[in-house]
């Protein structure tokens, strides 16, 4: 009866074992990795591509001087978008081309603005000037007016039909 009793035991615990490891015998796992690339992306909104004065006649009685002209478009509407790493800084510049004549230098056009971060100039020839910054945060969206005027010189400013080119260009700095 012990021998039977044993072997009982023996089976019992036999069994026990099987049906406790059977289910891990059974399982494989296998891990599996997931991943996205999340790009950067930029985007600027200028509400037009010509921005034009109309010029304006010297004041009789006067001696002729400067008088500043108000663009016909103003103003214009301008907006930034950008998806960054939130460590870099967001730049908006423009650089002119070239001036309008060896009379009438590009930096005869400034601008003010309205929106946070944009900042007031004056165009350059061959040089970026900053139109607006900013800093911090992986969202971007920064609306503005920009206001452009031009700076009529009547004594020194020959006659004429002018123009120039002036690229924005909005950057990760």
């Amino acid at each position: 009866m012990e021998k039977k009793g044993l072997r009982t035991l023996g089976l019992a615990i036999v069994l026990l074992v099987l049906a406790g490891f059977s289910p891990v015998m059974a399982q494989q796992t296998r891990d599996v990795t997931f991943q996205v690339t999340l790009a950067e992306w930029y985007d600027l909104y200028l509400g037009t591509n010509t921005v034009t004065f109309t010029d304006i006649a010297p004041t009789v009685g006067q001696t002729p001087g400067t008088v500043q002209i108000a663009a016909n478009e103003n103003p214009v509407a301008v907006r930034v978008f950008a998806i960054m790493v939130p460590a870099s800084s967001l730049s908006l510049t423009v650089t002119a081309a070239s001036d309008f004549h060896s009379t009438v230098p590009a930096s005869t056009v400034s601008w003010t603005v309205s929106g946070s971060g944009y900042q007031a100039g004056s165009l350059q020839a061959g040089t970026a000037v900053t139109v607006g910054q900013w800093t911090g945060g992986v969202f971007h969206w920064h609306e503005g007016q920009l206001n452009f005027s031009f700076l009529r010189d009547y004594v020194n400013q020959e006659p004429g039909t002018y123009s120039i080119v002036a690229t924005y260009t909005l950057s990760k700095i």
